[in-house]
């Protein structure tokens, strides 16, 4: 679900959720740019609400109300979001699909938290390569410099040399 909701139809008759258990009320999500949609049942429906809302707080329900204009018969819905401190919000439809929004969003996160991905300097972490020749031309310089200077310059021996050295 990681479209954005652009409708979310109330299947009032029920049928079977996700884990092929038969609910008395299914919601089906349809997203953007995308053919298939998702039926959530009312318990998947409210751990995203919960998880989506911010500051953190526990939805205790929701419903859909919805709202008939007489002179054009059109039919507006509203979505009513209630906390468990009793607290209450009446959300515009699409307020309410970017809060499942969120808490999938978020849910995911949890699930499979992003790794932090180190940049590998290839200069630094592959083979060195240095022809012949500059390798006897870095040795003479080495000869020529006290330690001090060497190490200024970066021409200094790493711990592999020393150790290829010691052998």
């Amino acid at each position: 679900m990681s479209k954005k909701i652009i409708k979310i139809e109330q299947i009032d008759k029920g049928g079977e959720n996700e884990n092929e258990v038969q609910v008395d009320k299914l919601w089906e999500l349809h997203f953007e740019n995308q053919i298939n949609s998702r039926k959530l049942d009312y318990t998947q429906v409210l751990s995203y609400l919960t998880k989506g809302t911010s500051p953190p707080k526990s939805v205790y329900s929701f419903k859909r109300w919805e709202t008939t204009f007489l002179s054009t018969d059109r039919v507006h819905y509203w979505w009513c979001i209630v906390y468990d401190d009793k607290d209450h919000i009446l959300l515009l439809p699409q307020k309410f699909y970017d809060l499942i929004y969120e808490g999938h969003r978020k849910e995911e996160e949890e699930l499979h938290p992003k790794k932090e991905v180190s940049l590998d300097n290839p200069f630094l972490f592959t083979d060195r390569i240095t022809t012949p020749e500059e390798k006897k031309e870095i040795e003479n310089l080495r000869k020529e410099l006290n330690a001090e200077e060497a190490f200024k310059l970066g021409l200094h021996l790493n711990d592999e040399e020393i150790e290829a050295k010691n052998e």
